[in-house]
């Protein structure tokens, strides 16, 4: 199953990488909401993670453009924020079409079930 995760903290990036791949996940690392993007546009992923906070593209940016494009309802998103969000926030992102939203720090476990339970 392939992975892709957008965030920008390349600690946690990382870190979460190599706990999918030890899960058996192929995961690819974009480190940046522009890159992410381009790695959604030109390949199929299972799953993406994606961070919402990040500088100069964030992963609003990714979900306004994959909107406009028309395939935002085609991706398996996950968004991960260390942000507040609002449960008007959530549902604004879930009717947008987004699959779940995990608030960071994300506990391992957690990201898994919810990778599983959305692929």
């Amino acid at each position: 199953m392939k992975v892709l995760l957008i965030e920008d903290n390349a600690n946690i990036s990382d870190m979460m990488a190599q706990y999918l791949t030890l899960k058996g996940y192929d995961c690819t690392i974009a480190y940046n909401g522009r890159e992410g993007l381009n790695q959604i546009l030109g390949k199929n992923y299972d799953i993406i993670l994606l961070d919402l906070a990040m500088p100069e593209f964030s992963g609003y940016y990714v979900i306004d453009a994959l909107e406009k494009k028309g395939k935002l309802k085609e991706q398996k998103i996950i968004v991960l924020t260390a942000f507040s969000l609002t449960e008007k926030d959530v549902k604004d992102l879930i009717h947008r079409g987004i699959r779940a939203c995990l608030k960071k720090p994300v506990q391992l476990s957690e990201l898994l079930k919810a990778i599983q339970s959305y692929v």
